[in-house]
């Protein structure tokens, strides 16, 4: 993701790269009173049940203002955890039967069966999130299959003027995440499923991600999804303007975001704004020393737009900046150091004449990670029993001398340790203890994790280990954790109540070792495991470390 590169980034221009998105149609797909019938997911439940604010909404809304006299009639069937199969299965059922999905008192046979004049598909995110396909060119074309038969079924059933087929939204906000990397081969399936059907394509994935791009350019923690799948406001409104302009219809999709602009971007009297991409620098994870590139983005008022700006990266002790100044309205930085606090502190500080502008960037210490195929032991018919799952290599990985060593899984070999660190892009955002494993790999059922970091402490001294899971979907997986040679825990920390759970826990003098294991069977697979003192201890001294210390 890269900021804008205009030197001022004016509000006035911040948008002109929307009319670009492209479109496989120059001219209007919509025709007045048109029946537009949408199938999907969740994501399309939610724009259906949303009213004004939903994404089918706003595309309502577009067609109104742009084209009053059109009377098209919107009608939106999603289903909560249907992938591309699941919607097979939908319209053979309803083809006999009534089916209430999502959308209160909207009947799938009855929609259907009442034909459309341009039907709507948007399916994928659970083929990715359950996940339905593995990431391998053999299942992304077995899904392309399963979705050109569904097109036909589609078709031959509502016998539409045009179909039109929705790009898969984002999930997670990191583009080249392992899950959007797949996602990216099965938008291109779409691609070449569109030119064989005559089909139109929506880029409803591009608009969500430029539209996250520009948001970003004048706020670090600007998003477009509301849990890393589902579209929070600002996401409604890309889809909506993603879908808008494949149809089209640019002049709805144009009159929406001037209406919405307050939603992404800010007024000129909240001006400047100072945001910033943190991203890390690839390298081993016996590496130390962490190296990251910080790109900032300066936006002044109109009326300071010509004051040069020079911009100040501060560093914590032991850390490096090159350069330490710099001057414009973007840049990068170049720092580096030991991620060996909790959070470790840079501070951006913008001063252009007499406006100055600060931001802070919370850098959370590492994790070391390895993610290989495990056997699933422990699972029986979606219970999890932890006796089951316990594993020689569970024993060997207890010592610190097997952690500097690549770890050989029961079901897939020999896996590599990777150094991990939460991000805004992800679930957990960048809570220092979350772990997210779709910023690692591409996960599919039964994989099976493994994860440890060092913690110093001046003293022997009680903590809590405070257990949380912020997925929205992820109670079949399961954990174990263990501080020094304790188990702390074993179990599914997403069926605990409220997703949580407080352990006792003690920590040496010296180091101490934190390790879990984690087995995924199906949905996200995002955990968090975060030390508290007991009252009157800060754990101020704590340090942290993802290589084995001496």
């Amino acid at each position: 993701m890269n900021f804008c590169n205009s030197p001022t980034f004016l509000l006035a221009t911040l948008f002109a790269a929307w009319s670009v998105l492209d479109s496989a149609h120059a001219e209007t797909i919509v025709h007045e009173n048109d029946r537009i019938v949408f199938c999907g997911d969740s994501i399309t439940g939610q724009g259906g049940r949303g009213g004004s604010t939903g994404w089918v909404g706003l595309i309502k809304e577009g067609l109104a203002i742009s084209r009053p006299t059109g009377g098209q009639t919107l009608i939106a069937l999603g289903g909560s955890g249907a992938t591309v199969g699941a919607w097979q299965i939908f319209e053979k059922k309803s083809r006999d039967n009534p089916a209430i999905l999502d959308v209160p008192g909207v009947d799938v046979k009855a929609t259907l069966d009442g034909g459309a004049d341009i039907i709507v598909i948007m399916l994928g995110m659970n083929d990715l999130t359950s996940p339905g396909v593995k990431d391998a060119p053999a299942d992304f074309d077995a899904w392309a299959v399963r979705y050109h038969d569904l097109i036909e079924a589609l078709k031959a059933r509502v016998h539409p003027r045009v179909v039109a087929l929705a790009t898969i939204t984002p999930y997670t906000e990191d583009n080249h995440s392992p899950k959007n990397r797949v996602e990216g081969e099965l938008n291109n399936r779409l691609m070449e499923l569109a030119k064989k059907e005559h089909a139109v394509i929506l880029p409803t994935h591009e608009a969500m991600m430029e539209l996250l791009e520009a948001g970003r350019g004048f706020r670090p923690d600007f998003h477009v999804t509301a849990d890393f799948v589902h579209p929070n406001n600002v996401g409604h409104l890309a889809i909506a303007v993603g879908m808008l302009r494949g149809m089209g219809e640019s002049v709805a999709a144009e009159r929406l975001l001037d209406k919405y602009s307050k939603i992404f971007r800010p007024a000129t009297a909240d001006l400047p704004a100072l945001s910033y991409e943190l991203s890390v620098q690839e390298a081993s994870p016996d590496e130390s020393c962490r190296r990251f590139t910080i790109h900032y983005q300066w936006t002044p008022p109109v009326s300071s737009a010509a004051t040069p700006v020079t911009v100040i990266a501060s560093v914590p002790e032991g850390w490096k900046a090159a350069p330490s100044r710099l001057t414009g309205s973007t840049g990068d930085f170049q720092v580096s150091g030991p991620l060996d606090r909790l959070v470790n502190n840079v501070t951006l500080i913008a001063t252009a004449g007499d406006l100055k502008q600060q931001a802070e960037i919370h850098i959370p210490a590492g994790w070391r990670v390895a993610v290989g195929k495990g056997l699933g032991l422990g699972w029986t018919k979606g219970d999890y029993d932890p006796n089951k799952d316990h594993l020689p290599l569970d024993q060997e990985l207890s010592q610190d001398e097997a952690l500097v060593k690549p770890v050989i899984f029961p079901a897939s070999g020999t896996r590599p340790w990777q150094h991990y660190i939460a991000s805004l892009n992800f679930t957990g955002h960048e809570k220092p203890g979350s772990v997210d494993m779709a910023a690692i790999t591409f996960y599919t059922y039964n994989d099976l994790a493994y994860g440890v970091r060092w913690i110093y402490s001046d003293k022997e001294r009680p903590v809590d280990v405070i257990l949380g899971s912020q997925a929205m979907a992820g109670k079949m997986f399961a954990e174990s954790i263990r501080l020094n040679d304790d188990v702390l825990y074993e179990g599914r920390i997403g069926a605990e109540p409220g997703h949580k759970k407080t352990v006792d826990g003690k920590l040496h003098h010296g180091w101490n070792r934190l390790l879990f294991k984690s087995t995924f069977i199906q949905w996200q697979w995002q955990f968090s495991i975060d030390l508290a003192g007991k009252p009157g201890d800060d754990l101020a001294d704590i340090r942290y470390a993802t290589v084995n210390p001496p």
